[in-house]
């Protein structure tokens, strides 16, 4: 009896590919079990034909794919390396103890409550707005006291905003409303400017 062909010991054909071949070759070792004789023939089987295979391929008679024969020329282009983001410069300590990052209910309820203010100025317009100007001082006071527990802070960075926020007030209104600027327009100023000494500040 003939011996038989590697290739009819794994049972495929000499047309095979290469993926068939590694799947005859699982196929039969797992059907195989602990015959490590049978075994062993199926590994001599598809050895001989990985070897036949690369001969054949050196001499030119199986045409290799692209993929393979272009996979060196891939391998040796450099590869470009992702872009790192540059590190954000970090503010110094002294900064980052004065600034904060507000919370959206840190920002929306001293806009709140000053924007209410704002309001009963305009239903108010015929009076001088120095009790909204001190409420809204107070609740400036709260929240930034409700940050970092330090009062004497709190009061200091909520009267620097409101001294800025009047100082812009007139400085913006008074010429573009020719000297007479109306109240709500010079509170909404000084409410915007306190507003964001409230929120980003501490």
């Amino acid at each position: 009896m003939a011996e038989m062909s590697p290739y009819q010991v794994l049972g495929v054909s000499e047309e095979a590919s290469f993926e068939e071949i590694q799947s005859a070759r699982a196929r039969l070792l797992a059907s195989l079990g602990a015959d490590e004789q049978q075994q062993e023939r199926v590994e001599q089987a598809y050895d001989a034909i990985l070897m036949q295979r690369l001969r054949l391929r050196k001499e030119g008679k199986i045409a290799v794919p692209d993929r393979i024969r272009y996979a060196e020329q891939r391998a040796a282009r450099p590869e470009t390396e992702p872009s790192l983001p540059r590190p954000a410069a970090q503010n110094p300590p002294w900064i980052s103890r004065w600034l904060d990052s507000p919370s959206a209910p840190d920002m929306l309820w001293p806009a709140v409550l000053l924007g209410g203010l704002v309001g009963w100025v305009v239903l108010a317009p015929d009076e001088y707005p120095s009790l909204q100007l001190a409420l809204g001082l107070m609740a400036c006071i709260y929240f930034l006291y409700r940050k970092e527990r330090r009062f004497l802070r709190a009061f200091l960075l909520a009267l620097a905003g409101l001294s800025l926020g009047l100082m812009l007030a007139y400085a913006i209104a008074l010429p573009l409303t020719g000297g007479d600027a109306p109240g709500a327009l010079l509170v909404g100023i000084t409410f915007a400017v306190m507003w964001l000494v409230t929120s980003f500040l501490r």
